[in-house]
């Protein structure tokens, strides 16, 4: 289902992101929710408008001919897509199953909850464990949850 952004507001102070198969079912979406959040979120005395609903690719557009042709020093609204570091540092930490011997499992290799095998020849999940290719950081559970876990939360911070 696409996203829509519907600005609110005469002066298009607040934005409201909407997911909605159509621009004019996210609209309508958009109107049920300051209908609904107005005493809450809206402090206003006059009517809020509810604008036009609009793609992400179709608001930045917009914002950005706005930033070319405004000669306010106004600062400019939100785009709808961040622009992303043009080299971000990707880091990866796959996890890897491994035998008690300390031989991989192939990832191919079913288990149950507790590790053991599904799969006829395997002797089982011993432990799990995860290595970042940041060189800094690695992590070994018997849980797979466990490491899957401190994978992300590992993966979320700034290396």
């Amino acid at each position: 289902m696409p996203q829509y952004i519907v600005p609110i507001d005469v002066i298009t102070v607040h934005v409201v992101p909407v997911l909605a198969p159509t621009a004019d079912a996210a609209k309508a979406v958009a109107e049920r929710i300051v209908a609904g959040d107005r005493k809450t979120w809206y402090d206003h005395t006059e009517p809020l408008c509810v604008g036009d609903a609009h793609t992400a690719a179709e608001w930045d557009a917009h914002q950005e001919s706005l930033a070319r042709t405004s000669n306010t020093a106004c600062p400019a609204l939100p785009r709808a897509r961040q622009p992303q570091d043009p080299t971000p540092a990707r880091f990866r930490a796959p996890r890897t199953d491994h035998h008690a011997d300390g031989t991989v499992c192939p990832p191919e290799h079913r288990h149950t909850t507790s590790g053991r095998p599904l799969v006829e020849g395997c002797p089982g999940r011993a432990y799990s464990k995860a290595v970042c290719t940041c060189g800094e950081w690695s992590t070994q559970a018997p849980g797979k949850g466990y490491v899957d876990g401190e994978r992300l939360r590992h993966l979320s911070t700034a290396h």
